[in-house]
């Protein structure tokens, strides 16, 4: 009798000690500032400038505007201007003038403001 009571109380040690070391890698994942972030914030506009993997992107503004305009008089008669930082997978399938609706958690504040984007995606294709 005196078996059955250890191995009982064995089982149920280890089985809480592996409840518990999944219960904290699942706690090491969810706070973990390597794992990527979902962004908090939207914007949308049009891409008036594009440098390397970086697009300047400013709101209030239509397309046909848009290409009329040089980036300084964009910059004056739009709203929201803020240079995103991209991967170069999301650059690849950007082109000047897209409609954009686009993801990010911060920004730097600066005139234009400056941030990552998270997410991308065409409006209007």
């Amino acid at each position: 009798m005196k078996g059955k009571y250890t191995v009982g109380i064995v089982i149920s040690i280890i089985l809480i000690a592996i409840g518990a070391s999944f219960y904290f890698i699942m706690q090491f994942f969810e706070d973990n500032p390597t794992q990527p972030q979902q962004p908090t914030t939207y914007t949308e506009g049009i891409i008036i400038d594009i440098q390397d993997t970086s697009i300047l992107v400013i709101g209030g503004l239509s397309v046909d505007e848009a290409k009329n305009m040089s980036v300084e008089e964009a910059l004056e008669a739009g709203n929201d201007a803020i240079w995103f930082s991209l991967t170069m997978d999301q650059r690849s399938r950007l082109k000047l003038h897209d409609e954009v609706k686009v993801g990010y958690t911060t920004l730097e504040e600066s005139y234009p403001a400056q941030g990552t984007a998270k997410t991308i995606e065409k409006i209007n294709e």
